[in-house]
């Protein structure tokens, strides 16, 4: 069991624990049936989510189960479910308000780069790992990093990219630690973003990831052609006099920040480490205007 599955077996059987049905009394012997594989992923390092930081904190080196409080009496051990069960809905709510505020900084962000580009190339690709493969949060970090470097240093295939926005998650059995990535480049100098999104994926798979990776091209035609269909496409091409399109562009990017997809968060990550960050505009609208007015009296 990869590093992924296990901390969800884990928050899983927190999220059992915390039920108000749960016999408290099986919760030593239960809670002891994983702590091999618990041992295995635990690493001092990591910030955990509440659930699974509790299992962690109940070790047997960081605590005595023969004396601890919730083994005296049921009503402690309740007192220990309506923790967990706080400190969960607690850490859920912290996480959508961290996204609503995400995605108006995206839309703000994405309203900057219309302003200044008639045409924008719309490019994302799904990043994630073969499931035999995948791989603990720090090297999943490692791989981003490097990802992001060669985006920001726009070489080769990122040549004339104006913007780009990602969101870290780590789903279920099939997906594990995956990214949501949204690369955007100037419309008027790129096309065949179709190429652009394979190439991309091909780059994270072969060179990020040596060969542990896979991704998923949504710029491909036949993923395009069913949302052309249903009058949703927001990928590709996006003229900024295209209003219908650019709402379609607004839905497809609002997808990289949805407070709804509560069960995606990362169960770890590094002190300091984000899951979801955005390109930096190279110059703030004011300034943007402030230039284009000089340029018309010039």
């Amino acid at each position: 069991m990869n590093q992924s599955q296990a901390l969800l077996k884990i928050e899983n059987f927190m999220h059992v624990v915390s039920s108000k049905m749960y016999d408290w009394k099986s919760f030593k012997t239960e809670h002891q049936q994983i702590l091999e594989m618990a041992r295995s992923v635990y690493d001092s390092n990591y910030e955990y989510s509440p659930l699974i930081q509790a299992y962690f904190d109940l070790m047997p080196q960081n605590i005595d189960f023969d004396h601890y409080l919730i083994f005296e009496n049921k009503r402690a051990f309740r007192a220990f479910q309506k923790q967990l069960r706080e400190q969960h809905k607690d850490y859920i709510e912290v996480l959508q308000t961290k996204t609503n505020r995400n995605r108006q900084s995206l839309f703000k962000y994405f309203e900057s780069l219309l302003e200044q580009h008639r045409k924008l190339l719309l490019v994302r690709v799904d990043l994630s790992y073969q499931y035999e493969r995948s791989p603990t949060i720090r090297q999943f970090d490692e791989d981003i990093k490097k990802l992001i470097n060669r985006i920001q240093n726009k070489d080769k295939i990122f040549k004339d990219q104006v913007g780009y926005a990602y969101r870290l998650e780590q789903g279920g059995k099939s997906k594990g630690y995956h990214c949501h990535l949204l690369v955007i480049y100037n419309g008027s100098a790129r096309c065949r973003d179709s190429y652009l999104g394979q190439s991309i994926g091909e780059l994270w798979q072969e060179q990020i990831t040596k060969g542990d990776g896979l991704f998923f091209n949504c710029n491909q035609q036949e993923h395009k052609q069913r949302y052309w269909q249903l009058n949703k496409l927001g990928l590709g091409l996006i003229e900024r006099k295209d209003t219908f399109a650019v709402c379609n562009a607004f839905d497809v990017i609002s997808y990289l920040a949805q407070p709804e997809k509560d069960n995606q968060y990362l169960r770890a990550r590094l002190k300091g480490m984000r899951e979801f960050s955005k390109g930096q505009r190279l110059q703030c609208l004011e300034e943007y205007r402030s230039q284009k007015i000089k340029d018309i009296h010039h």
